[in-house]
């Protein structure tokens, strides 16, 4: 598969790095308006384009990874599904839920798949935690509780759309992928209320929230999240994921059941020793997975959903409703209340 790059920052070159060490996959080109696109290209064995219409023509890849800010990521994509060819859209799949709704028309209307870049379903530990739920080891599932913790560097505001409402903040950069983490976990989002707050840096973008979860089983959730902690209660700093950050041995998630309760990304299985109640004492089981890359996964996966081989993980659409309880929960910040999530 001849994939395309769409954006040469840092998430951009997390995907080459996939890109030039997965069999199968070749890089086509890399599209970029700036001299860092010129530069990751010439590193990569591939041509550059300061435009991503330049590249479809001239390359007409099999499929594309789009990496660019958030405002650009359905515009960009449209002109590659126009093409009909595939892509893969950084999360969040848009700037907002109409924007979605008009990606994910267009890749019904085509037939040309569109996949969200939620990686973490792709890792080794998701895979497993995913087939422990499903397997009713854990019984009833009661309540999740997940934490995101972590500090952010004060250059990382420098960029404009970090900053910028719609595009920045620690909701749409790093709360969506919690949203698709439950989800995936635990199922449908039914009602969320939230508070946000930026009193750390006063910026016109949250650095902190809270935020409850009612799910379509009966299950409750919680998450407190914050990219002003020094803490590494986060699934970045403790999943291993990625190269940048030093993985943590502490865990992020707790799911709850009425027989047992896991934690991720630790997958410590914790069961009482006796009776199933409060008296008795408890002991974790550690479960084992073995190492894998989740962009490599997601690659192969991308590669085998434009084969015709498989059906997305993450559809447009799945990122869409990921989208459609972000916006709850910001309509539930803002106004506080509880905020039913309308199915895309």
């Amino acid at each position: 598969m001849r994939v395309a790059l769409v954006g040469a920052g840092a998430i951009g070159r997390t995907h080459v790095d996939a890109v030039l060490h997965t069999g199968g996959v070749t890089l086509a080109g890399v599209a970029d308006p700036f001299d860092a696109g010129a530069h990751l290209a010439a590193q990569s064995g591939a041509v550059h384009y300061r435009d991503h219409r330049a590249l479809i023509d001239a390359e007409r890849p099999d499929a594309a990874i789009i990496a660019t800010p958030n405002e650009l990521h359905v515009p960009q994509a449209l002109d590659f599904v126009e093409a009909g060819i595939p892509v893969l859209v950084e999360k969040p799949i848009a700037g907002s839920l109409d924007e979605a709704r008009r990606l994910v028309a267009a890749s019904e209307s085509r037939g040309v798949p569109v996949l969200v870049g939620h990686h973490r379903r792709y890792h080794p530990v998701m895979v497993r935690a995913k087939e422990i739920i499903a397997s009713g080891e854990l019984g009833r599932i009661v309540a999740a509780s997940a934490t995101y913790f972590l500090a952010k560097p004060d250059d990382y505001f420098d960029i404009p759309w970090h900053r910028t409402p719609g595009a920045g903040g620690t909701f749409l950069i790093n709360l969506i992928h919690e949203i698709d983490l439950l989800r995936h976990l635990i199922g449908e989002v039914t009602a969320v209320s939230a508070m946000s707050s930026s009193a750390v840096r006063g910026l016109d973008v949250e650095d902190t929230g809270a935020v409850s979860f009612a799910f379509a089983s009966g299950a409750l959730g919680s998450l407190v999240i914050s990219d002003a902690v020094a803490g590494p209660w986060s699934w970045d700093l403790t999943a291993g994921d990625s190269p940048r950050f030093p993985a943590h041995g502490v865990e992020s998630h707790r799911i709850g059941g009425t027989e047992a309760s896991l934690t991720v990304p630790t997958l410590e299985l914790w069961r009482h020793d006796g009776p199933r109640e409060w008296t008795t004492e408890m002991h974790p089981v550690r479960q084992h997975v073995a190492a894998s890359s989740p962009y490599a996964e997601q690659l192969r996966h991308f590669a085998d959903v434009v084969s015709g081989r498989a059906e997305p993980l993450v559809s447009g659409r799945e990122g869409a409703q990921n989208l459609a309880v972000l916006d709850a929960i910001v309509t539930a910040a803002q106004t506080g209340a509880t905020v039913e999530v309308i199915p895309v």
